[in-house]
């Protein structure tokens, strides 16, 4: 297995970045791999445990995550204000 960026493992069929969304693997929802089709779902009824400790992590992370967003979306504002602006010419 190679690695990944976090939030991601290697499609089990092609290998590429599959993103893991929580709130997917939470609801039980498949998530599928742009790649190849592959389409992984969770086993609730295997993977109580680890479902509740992934459920507690991201309730428990959750005022991170969106002062994180809040952040990033700053930074993204102030960036696309100076690559808005003209740049000047220098006079002659």
């Amino acid at each position: 297995m190679t690695a990944t960026a976090p939030g991601k493992i290697p499609c089990p069929s092609c290998g590429a970045p599959l993103p893991l969304p929580v709130e997917a693997v939470l609801a039980g929802r498949p998530i599928g791999c742009q790649f190849c089709g592959l389409e992984l779902t969770v086993q609730q009824e295997t993977s109580q445990e680890a479902l509740a400790a992934l459920a507690r992590w991201h309730e428990e992370t959750a005022d991170a995550r969106a002062a994180a967003a809040i952040t990033q979306a700053t930074q993204n504002d102030a960036a696309s204000e100076t690559s808005g602006r003209r740049k000047r010419r220098p006079r002659r």
